[in-house]
């Protein structure tokens, strides 16, 4: 990992509205100058629009923890007596102790990745059994083949969609100009795309993209950016949220 990323400037992070204040505002509190970027907005959809609460599942899927607040409504509203103990694998550790926190008992978590999900589905499913994948409408996983192509029945209920936020406040403008070295701490694909189409929008990414560092939590989501152009791109192997802004403050002392 290149460790020669220069903190004494300004982090920013690009992530949905809510939790963008909270990671900055937790930078903050621990001595390390951050501001909140929101790039995304959460839309959820009604799910008594969809012929989901008569029908029997025998597995969740969740790949992220937008889907949680879907999941409790149709674990509340089902008319087939579903319950908590209901088998849900999760994309990731940090997903299964929100999952764990609501009540679910039955969790199995995968490795912050769609193979290791996909892998983990198959090990722990039947053929005869039927899954719901509450996912985003606009995902980027192609989880849905890989299952199919094992022999496994899934439906797919679209329960909401990250919108971006194409507008960003003249203050955010002004800091990505006037400071020196940025980081800019972005934890998934589409908001790597989304912070880059932001930019160009403003005509500013070259100019960001020269003087500024992206810390992201995956070797899929680092080779994504630099796919689509940026220069420098850090990859921090942690499961947690809280892991990754305790290993930003580690580098930053």
């Amino acid at each position: 990992m290149n460790l020669n990323i220069k903190f004494n400037n300004i982090t920013f992070v690009l992530r949905e509205k809510k939790d963008a204040e909270v990671n900055s505002k937790y930078l903050n509190n621990n001595g390390l100058y951050a501001k909140p970027f929101p790039i995304t907005t959460i839309k959820y959809f009604n799910i008594y629009k969809f012929n989901l609460l008569s029908k029997s599942f025998d597995y969740f899927i969740i790949t992220s923890a937008n889907a949680l607040q879907p999941l409790e409504k149709i674990i509340l509203n089902s008319n087939n007596l579903t319950k908590k103990n209901i088998k849900v694998f999760a994309v990731g550790e940090e997903t299964k102790i929100k999952l764990t926190k609501k009540g679910y008992v039955n969790i199995l978590s995968a490795n912050n990745n769609s193979t290791s999900l996909c892998e983990l589905i198959i090990s722990n499913t039947s053929n005869t059994d039927l899954g719901l994948w509450i996912a985003a409408k606009n995902r980027s996983s192609n989880l849905e083949e890989k299952l199919i192509s094992k022999d496994r029945k899934i439906e797919i209920f679209e329960a909401y969609e990250t919108q971006p936020i194409i507008q960003i406040s003249r203050s955010i403008q002004d800091d990505l100009v006037n400071y020196s070295n940025i980081n800019l701490l972005i934890l998934s694909s589409r908001n790597v795309l989304i912070a880059k189409d932001i930019l160009v929008k403003l005509n500013l990414f070259n100019e960001v993209n020269n003087k500024s560092t992206l810390l992201v939590n995956s070797q899929n989501v680092a080779n994504n950016g630099k796919s689509i152009g940026w220069n420098n791109v850090v990859t921090i192997k942690k499961n947690f949220t809280k892991d990754i802004l305790d290993y930003i403050l580690h580098l930053s002392k």
